[in-house]
């Protein structure tokens, strides 16, 4: 990490970066829970972390994804992909997003959603609205989802 300069880490890229790591933390955390009452006093209750799902663990590994690559475009290491390393991050932390409300929402029917998963899809949230927000203070738009990639030059 010689090349690593703190001061051309933007808050938008901190927060990214951030984001990845705190929701990879969130992954061992109860996502979700249940409990059995027994004439209104609960008798048991159990919990389950994050890597019980797939949608969960996979939701958090693309947000991990993306602030490694927000994190290793910050240390000065090149990266060759075929869009920007701001909309690789908006592409990855919005599935993971999208993946973690579909897991929220698809929760069977005494199944309560737990800690993990709301700081997971706030985590995940957060990556995306900083990346749209660094797409946009460096002139990006989103019509460049929809372009084709430049061919890689023959040599």
């Amino acid at each position: 990490m010689a090349g690593f300069d703190p001061k051309r880490v933007t808050p938008f890229d901190w927060a990214v970066i951030g984001a990845g790591a705190l929701g990879f933390i969130a992954t061992f955390l109860p996502w979700y829970t249940i409990s059995f009452d027994f004439g209104g006093v609960t008798v048991a209750s159990a919990s389950a972390n994050g890597w019980h799902s797939f949608l969960s663990w996979f939701a958090m590994l693309l947000l991990l994804a993306a602030g490694g690559l927000v994190l290793a475009q910050a240390t000065g290491t090149q990266i060759n992909l075929p869009v920007s390393t701001w909309m690789a991050a908006l592409v990855l932390s919005g599935l993971a997003f999208l993946l973690v409300l579909l897991r929220w929402v698809t929760l069977d029917s005494g199944i309560g959603a737990g800690f993990g998963l709301y700081l997971g899809l706030i985590c995940a949230l957060v990556a995306a609205v900083a990346s749209v927000l660094t797409m946009r203070a460096t002139g990006g738009s989103f019509s460049q989802l929809r372009q084709q990639p430049n061919p890689p030059p023959v040599v």
